[in-house]
């Protein structure tokens, strides 16, 4: 099986957002006595919509309280000085240069995506951009990889997707798609548990090769995908 194109999720496979998240969830937890597990984390923070995250662990908020929270995380991540996945800025580079079809897929605001790409001058790099406004279900639905997909003119299941979270591997593999998974090596089984392919710790040697008028994807020293040259599928 060859591909022909790549959908990234942002936040943990393009920028670390891992310490931000949880430091913002941990301050709201604590000024209302809520203990977070890992669970919680995995479960309904991390790959999720911050109304997801509201309804599943704070429930118990005001409306007036909720657009609060809403409009502090607005600030506190447009404040946030973004640092990118050791690899990634190369990598999508490498991916452009020769032609393949890119999307970004997330869960998050038009506002932080605008924040992000413009952080790491990546203005023109995705053909295709999903966002919170794209969507009506939220990750673990594959609506938005099957949105992306759509938009790129591929079939879902010629996509490769690139996630960090339960919830966002549970949506690129239910959409079809060959889903790798970008965590450490501690917490990767989750991924592997939910369907992702194989999990890397980040792209540092993830590389492109050609071979002959393809394209192959090595992900680790041993795991080669091809892919078509110019978003073509190899034969």
């Amino acid at each position: 099986m060859a591909f022909s194109a790549f959908l990234f999720d942002m936040d943990g496979v393009i920028v670390d957002t891992q310490e931000a998240v949880t430091a913002f969830w941990e301050k709201l937890a604590s000024a209302h006595t809520v203990t977070l597990t890992q669970a919680d984390y995995a479960d309904h923070i991390h790959g999720c919509l911050a109304n997801h995250t509201l309804d599943a662990l704070f429930s118990f908020l005001s409306p007036e309280q909720r657009k609060d929270v809403l409009s502090d995380m607005v600030a506190y991540e447009t404040d946030f000085t973004y640092r990118a996945i050791p690899g990634v800025l190369p990598f999508i580079e490498k991916l452009g240069h020769c032609g393949v079809p890119m999307a970004l897929v997330t869960a998050g605001a038009r506002w932080k995506v605008d924040t992000v790409i413009g952080q790491l001058g990546l203005e023109t790099a995705f053909d295709v951009q999903i966002t919170f406004e794209s969507i009506k279900q939220g990750k673990p639905h594959p609506e938005c990889y099957l949105l992306a997909a759509e938009a790129l003119g591929q079939a879902p299941e010629s996509c490769i997707v690139f996630e960090d979270s339960v919830a966002g591997t549970q949506s690129g593999v239910a959409s079809g798609a060959f889903c790798v998974g970008v965590r450490p090596a501690e917490i990767a089984q989750a991924l592997i548990d939910v369907g992702a392919k194989t999990v890397i710790p980040d792209f540092t040697r993830v590389r492109i090769e050609e071979n002959g008028d393809n394209l192959d994807l090595w992900l680790d020293e041993e795991t080669c995908v091809p892919i078509g040259q110019s978003g073509q599928p190899a034969s």
